[in-house]
């Protein structure tokens, strides 16, 4: 048995003034592509007997700003080459997100799995793993006979996810017979910081999908949030379920759809306390004991934002009864690559008289000028470099990138199974307050924080819909529209 991998993949926000270019891709091929799965530690004792993995590329990018055409058609044309070159093949693994958004163009995904399809032919097993913030159209559920896709938001089971995805496309190529698919479009589209799974209702509504396959006798069942920054009309959140018993199929889709469409109006906001900035400055003054973690969410880097949007730490430096409090503060990952440069050639101790930030993004606020004292060169965990600078100017404190990265260590249970470039955290032991630029905390942000504040900020993820403009959303969609029955019928495949 033979089976190809290939990959392409990020998430990319509309309202995003980023660009995202192949540079970005993280590329694995060959023999570095296939060691990235770890195979032979994982499945088990005789599953992958037989089974020879034709490793192409999987290209991967952290969320950004939508991509340039011309660099993702060179990423689908080495795919597509890569399989034509192949030889003979039983099944494809396409390591996916679902949320790529290439500029001028809609439906990035479905023109990828489309090249796959036209290459290897209408028979051929084609398996998907997926991020639920990704879009599961009916075009993709059309083209691809398996999907698996994550059931935890923050994503501990990336790997667990994957393995899923290889091993039903194994055992449905060893069958002989491909599964009967029930898809069913669900008319919302809510951000994962009200669908994290951490908290109710994601938690049960995610939750259900385990004992719904064992219900049923079903083989899979997946559920989509859809990406909500990206305005597209393929964007939506879906479900799909396979098996081989049509009726169990279609009434297992059903239920998990009427489950997700139910819950609507409960995936609210997932942290205890949120609002604007100028309330999370309040709650950094009151009596909240430290350290406090505060999501800078509508510059989010996990979903496309810049990075380098500088309301916050403008609005904090304006705040005397901030500064003057002695509070100190932390405001981690600011994308800003040629401050850092500056930092690297000026060295540690040298003082920048510069403005940081806002270096793509200056509509909310500009750089920040000021006297910054280099304190230290942050080196890239996994040889890639130096990527960071921590900076002070006696008041705050910031760290400075060389991407949009999060501010995480490879030890957090979200990544601990991926290498991550790019990373650049810092020792936040010395810090009554960290500010990050992303929505809801990741679980190693989360154990180090006794409270949590969710800023409701401006930019490419604003989480305040009312400041952002959707012309090409297919309507009626939730919560943009509320008063209409949706048609949660399952369409078999």
């Amino acid at each position: 048995m033979r089976i190809a991998i290939v990959g392409i993949g990020t998430e990319s926000s509309t309202f995003s003034l980023d660009v995202t270019y192949k540079s970005f891709f993280t590329q694995l091929r060959g023999d570095v592509l296939l060691a990235s799965y770890d195979f032979d530690t994982r499945f088990p004792e005789g599953l992958l007997d037989g089974v020879e993995f034709v490793p192409i590329l999987n290209a991967a990018a952290t969320a950004g700003g939508e991509v340039e055409p011309a660099d993702f058609d060179a990423l689908v044309e080495e795919c597509i080459e890569g399989l034509k070159a192949a030889g003979e093949l039983d099944g494809v693994y396409l390591d996916l997100h679902g949320a790529t958004k290439v500029r001028g163009r809609d439906a990035a995904e479905e023109v990828f799995v489309a090249a796959v399809r036209a290459v290897v032919g209408p028979d051929m097993v084609l398996s998907a793993s997926m991020d639920p913030h990704g879009n599961y159209s009916r075009e993709l559920a059309e083209m691809i006979d398996l999907a698996a896709s994550h059931r935890h938001a923050p994503h501990i089971d990336r790997r667990v996810t994957k393995d899923r995805a290889i091993t039903n496309l194994v055992e449905t190529i060893r069958r002989g017979e491909k599964p009967i698919r029930a898809w069913v479009r669900v008319p919302s589209l809510l951000p994962g910081e009200r669908t994290s799974t951490v908290v109710e209702p994601g938690a049960t509504v995610f939750g259900k999908q385990l004992p719904a396959i064992e219900k049923y006798g079903v083989l899979d069942a997946n559920t989509w949030v859809g990406f909500a920054w990206a305005d597209e009309p393929r964007n939506a959140a879906a479900v799909l379920v396979t098996g081989y018993d049509e009726a169990n199929v279609v009434a297992c889709a059903r239920e998990l759809a009427e489950n997700y469409w139910n819950a609507r109006e409960d995936f609210v906001i997932v942290s205890d306390h949120f609002g604007p900035w100028d309330e999370a400055m309040e709650f950094i003054l009151s009596d909240a004991p430290t350290p406090i973690w505060i999501s800078d969410a509508g510059d989010n880097v996990t979903a496309g934002a810049t990075g380098d949007i500088t309301l916050a730490l403008t609005e904090s430096l304006a705040n005397e009864a901030l500064m003057a409090s002695g509070k100190r503060i932390l405001f981690a990952g600011l994308v800003d690559a040629p401050t850092v440069a500056a930092a690297v050639e000026a060295g540690v101790g040298a003082v920048l008289d510069r403005a940081i930030g806002a270096v793509v993004d200056t509509r909310y606020a500009q750089p920040v000028a000021g006297s910054w004292t280099v304190l230290s060169i942050i080196d890239g965990l996994f040889g890639e470099g130096i990527v960071g600078a921590l900076l002070t100017d006696g008041r705050v404190w910031v760290t400075v990138q060389t991407g949009r990265v999060y501010f995480v260590t490879p030890k957090d249970p979200a990544f601990v199974t991926w290498d991550v470039p790019g990373l650049a955290p810092v020792d936040t032991d010395d810090f009554d307050v960290v500010v990050v630029k992303n929505g809801y905390l990741f679980p190693g942000q989360a154990a180090l924080a006794t409270s949590a504040f969710m800023a409701i900020t401006p930019g490419g993820t604003d989480l305040d819909f009312d400041r952002l403009r959707f012309d090409r959303w297919s309507r009626p969609m939730f919560p943009l529209d509320r008063d209409f029955e949706p048609d949660l019928a399952p369409v078999v495949l």
